[in-house]
């Protein structure tokens, strides 16, 4: 049985749980820690045939337009930039001067220059890569689940010819790849993903103030983490992204044994981002547990929700690609 503090511990904090089930688990010894799947494929988070349902689908495919584009703060810079992204084809009423004549004596046919400040929505997916994002009991991680997520997002997000950039975060803010709206660059975000695997501890607000602070211009950030942080403190600054001017979806992932607790008998948790261990019977707890988990997801719905921030809790069970499907399809009924 835990000792008389630990019930004590979980009603006072609603961390108090999640801090010892978000890492690996050690059930009588025996580590149960799942590592990444596809060692060593560089294009292991791109499922092509995923990404086709999304391309070929009529209905997605206004889903994305309507539901990520129309609304979203438009760029308030006009004209072009010195930075080529790519052609699209003439219409009408376009500039002559930006025809690229070159092109047309290859292809015989008319194409505009598209520079970089010209596109209509700059995306920035913020990642957690902490290393209780590297938990997971079913078939993948919770952290190969957002790898998945993000590249299917930054997929559509270039798909409508605009910019997607990639930032990540543990105890400190990592890398930021600035967006960009060109082919190599969804295999860019890849290889970032790939070479940067869970470590570290966690450190949210910090982090979230150092990336906003370093985002040129608006647009639509994506946050996709496991938030396990202080909920107060992590609710402050996820809202602050609204505060300063940005449109914010936060896809809050969640292993399921997160979830339902469902571990049986004397049970040592370990947590995999301090080391620290802790014996229970999860029996004692899992009540106590379960409702601060639920707890926990009202506070952070309740308040993103009144900044206008999209949240969005996924379980891993569930596949990325329906996940997302019905987060859009929510979307665009409300903005419908």
């Amino acid at each position: 049985m835990p000792p008389p503090s630990w019930k004590e511990k979980i009603s006072k904090k609603v961390r108090g749980v999640m801090t010892r089930v978000r890492g690996g688990i050690l059930e009588r010894g025996n580590p149960k820690v799942l590592t990444a799947v596809m060692e060593g494929n560089q294009q292991r988070y791109l499922d092509p045939a995923v990404l086709n349902k999304f391309d070929v689908s009529p209905l997605l495919a206004k889903l994305i337009v309507e539901g990520f584009i129309s609304g979203l703060h438009k760029s308030p810079f006009h004209g072009f930039s010195v930075e080529f992204a790519d052609h699209r084809e003439y219409v009408p009423g376009d500039d002559l001067k930006y025809l690229d004549w070159q092109v047309y004596a290859r292809t015989d046919r008319y194409y505009i220059k598209r520079y970089q400040e010209e596109t209509n929505l700059r995306c920035y997916i913020v990642l957690d890569r902490s290393a209780s994002m590297s938990f997971g009991t079913g078939a993948i991680t919770k952290w190969d689940y957002a790898c998945f997520l993000s590249t299917c997002l930054a997929y559509m997000i270039m798909k409508q010819q605009d910019a997607c950039g990639l930032a990540l975060f543990g105890s400190k803010p990592g890398l930021l790849i600035p967006p960009r709206c060109r082919t190599s660059h969804l295999r860019q975000i890849m290889q970032v993903m790939i070479r940067n695997p869970p470590s570290g501890e966690t450190n949210v607000p910090s982090s979230m103030r150092a990336i906003v602070r370093n985002l040129k211009r608006r647009g639509l950030v994506v946050v996709i983490s496991d938030l396990i942080d202080d909920p107060k403190e992590t609710l402050k600054s996820l809202r602050m992204i609204r505060a300063h001017g940005h449109d914010a979806i936060v896809f809050h992932i969640q292993d399921a044994a997160e979830i339902d607790f469902p571990f049986d008998g004397a049970t040592v948790f370990r947590d995999m981002e301090t080391g620290e261990e802790l014996e229970i019977d999860p029996a004692s707890v899992r009540k106590e547990y379960i409702r601060h988990i639920q707890e926990t997801s009202d506070f952070y719905k309740k308040g993103l929700v009144e900044m206008g921030i999209d949240y969005e809790p996924i379980n891993t069970r569930e596949p990325y690609d329906t996940a997302l499907s019905a987060y859009l399809q929510r979307r665009a009924k409300l903005q419908g």
